[in-house]
């Protein structure tokens, strides 16, 4: 849940704190590859091994036409043995005649980053980074009258919060909140965390949030009281990556007996005014949730996270008798909807985890995609209402999605198939700044849930199944249509899209104009 409220913090102090260093950080270094760059008998270089190399070898040792060129007498030096002689013709035709393939010499090489799209969520002023490293600090804090009862080290804590993939878990995919978004941004987010364990000074009580406005707030006194306490053995600026004086995020893990009632899970910003080391805290997320469940713990906290990057929750905070979920039936599991499963296509889009290629654009006409599952590979169809505006806009979204990976959870009850997105990012001036015009904190949400939203399924009011092959999406399916200038979804969008053939693990899609 995302929570903001006005609120400012004092200073205190802490009493036992139990440091964990900082672990050498993850690092995000540089792919590479093995390129081709010649075949051993290929020696008029042209990438073949054929009748011509003879040819050329044969001149070469009658001294009719010596090899000259550096590269052509290396690779007609078939044995490798410094010199050109009788015996690599005799290897060479040997090899002809086998059919053998040539044996290829090859040079690792470093493959550039994509580039990718610039966040569009970066226009409502996240704290936390979405692309390339973000260092995120927790503290997994205890009370006098209020602990954590596991007995885990720091250096468990770190490992189940921030440690490296691990499919064998019996918590995959949520086996730890590094290796989640990891995945699930293809590589292009790597979080790092420290994580330090705390016995604050007070009872719990003493750090309740208040349920009225009063001139300070109890998360962050706490804050204060930790940072102050830990002022000297914490360098608070490697938590500032993009290097503004405000740290990407923190973390706050409370006991799972701290209740829901003060301290349900919530990201929210810092309204205090200490700085240490010359920067204050951004981002803060704040909860309750007991250590021994490893799958909710880290779940908890990867939902809050994708608030500290910008994004709202999807699923409804209001008039939800129909359903509490913003997205119901089996297309319809997503991180920031139900804190369960893969982040959707959208999701990954506003975290600029794509490039331009990968947004595969409908520009009017018959157009025919071959769309992969986006739990294996980026990609993603997007079919605009007008300009995209740097895709804070209204359009459709086609994705494929399967249950493995990030989605591995539901992989027992739960098939495969393609799932239409009815996307609204328009930006708003709200009443924190700059933010998405139509989520549930918004000023302009309608809280009937039926009006504009920032994302909902295109076929919910049919119950939210996955599509599968040789299925026609028109206006006919309820949700599958623009708003109107009232909010309610009743504008034809004027296309047709024909959900083809499943083959090598891609659909064939095709749009067209009625």
């Amino acid at each position: 849940m995302k929570c903001k409220t006005v609120i400012q913090g004092i200073a205190a102090l802490l009493t036992a704190a139990a440091v964990f260093p900082s672990l050498q950080q993850l690092s995000a270094e540089a792919k590479t590859e093995y390129q081709l760059i010649g075949y051993f008998g290929d020696v008029t270089l042209d990438r073949k091994v054929d009748a011509e190399d003879v040819s050329a070898l044969v001149r070469h040792l009658t001294a009719a036409e010596p090899l000259t060129e550096e590269s052509a007498y290396h690779y007609a030096d078939i044995d490798k043995n410094g010199d050109v002689t009788a015996v690599d013709l005799a290897l060479l035709k040997r090899l002809l005649l086998s059919g053998a393939e040539p044996e290829g010499e090859y040079e690792e090489i470093e493959v550039p980053d994509p580039q990718l799209i610039p966040p569009p969520i970066s226009a409502v002023n996240p704290t936390m980074p979405c692309v390339g490293t973000a260092h995120v600090l927790m503290f997994a804090v205890s009370f006098p009258d209020c602990q954590f009862t596991e007995g885990y080290t720091t250096e468990q804590i770190w490992e189940m919060s921030f440690g490296p993939e691990n499919k064998s878990s019996r918590s995959y995919p949520l086996e730890s909140i590094s290796a989640y978004y990891e995945r699930a941004s293809y590589g292009r987010l790597h979080i790092e965390g420290d994580v330090y364990q705390y016995t604050a000074r007070y009872g719990i009580a003493n750090y309740q949030n208040p349920t009225e406005y009063t001139s300070y707030d109890g998360t962050d006194r706490l804050l204060d009281e930790i940072m102050t306490a830990l002022d000297d053995e914490i360098d608070f600026r490697k938590y500032d990556v993009n290097g503004d004086y405000t740290m990407d995020t923190v973390i706050l893990a409370l006991p799972g007996d701290a209740g829901t009632e003060h301290w349900w899970p919530c990201s929210g910003g810092y309204y205090g005014y200490k700085r240490f080391d010359g920067v204050k805290a951004g981002n803060v997320c704040y909860g309750g949730w007991a250590l021994s469940d490893r799958r909710g713990f880290n779940s908890t906290w990867t939902h809050e996270l994708g608030h500290a990057m910008g994004l709202p929750d999807y699923y409804k905070y209001v008039n939800t008798e129909n359903g509490y979920y913003g997205m119901n039936g089996d297309a319809g599991w997503e991180m920031m909807d139900d804190a369960y499963g893969d982040m959707s296509a959208f999701s990954k889009l506003m975290y600029g985890w794509y490039t331009d290629e990968e947004v595969m654009l409908y520009q009017g006409g018959t157009q025919t995609f071959r769309l992969k599952c986006s739990q294996d590979a980026p990609g993603c169809i997007l079919i605009p209402r007008g300009d995209l505006n740097g895709y804070h806009s209204e359009y459709f979204l086609v994705e494929y999605i399967k249950h493995t990976e990030n989605n591995a959870l539901s992989s027992w009850w739960f098939g495969s198939g393609i799932r239409v997105l009815h996307c609204n990012a328009e930006l708003w001036d709200g009443y924190w700044g700059p933010e998405l015009k139509w989520n549930n904190y918004g000023q302009m949400y309608d809280d009937s849930n039926m009006k504009q939203r920032v994302l909902r399924l295109a076929n919910e009011e049919e119950g939210g199944d996955l599509i599968g092959e040789n299925t026609v999406i028109d206006s006919q399916l309820s949700g599958f249509r623009w708003y109107d200038d009232s909010g309610w979804q009743t504008v034809d969008p004027g296309v047709v899209i024909t959900v083809g053939p499943l083959e090598d693990d891609a659909y064939t899609i095709t749009i067209s104009q009625k």
